[in-house]
């Protein structure tokens, strides 16, 4: 299974009303044929918008559904440093997947474009 979506994966704002930090790469989402699981990935983000560096980067959240509109799922990953998390049991079909990273306050920054995958049987 590869990625199969298109978009920027913007996860860089930790400020609430600010927009998405230009530093972040496009994701990727892999996993193994009828495994359910899909390990997505990113760039963690350098600057807030307004340019200040990220000083208190605390780790990100992965919203994910099986409805772009309607992603009612989620999952913390509470480490600045990672950039990649592996969801699992995750039945066939389309998966869309955004992820906002947060601060230490817990402030959570703007939400990613979102990106979809598959699951093969």
């Amino acid at each position: 299974m590869r990625y199969v979506g298109r978009g920027l994966l913007c996860i860089g704002a930790l400020a609430v009303t600010a927009a998405c930090s230009t530093s972040a790469l496009a994701p990727s989402a892999t996993g193994a044929s009828g495994s359910g699981t899909i390990t997505l990935s990113w760039r963690a983000p350098t600057a807030n918008t307004n340019g200040m560096p990220i000083t208190n980067l605390a780790g990100y959240r992965i919203v994910y559904g099986r409805d772009p509109l309607m992603l009612t799922k989620s999952a913390r990953v509470a480490s600045p440093t990672a950039t990649t998390y592996t969801l699992q049991n995750l039945a066939p079909g389309v998966w869309y997947f955004a992820v906002s990273a947060y601060n230490r306050a817990g402030i959570q920054g703007v939400r990613s474009r979102v990106v979809r995958a598959r699951v093969r049987r």
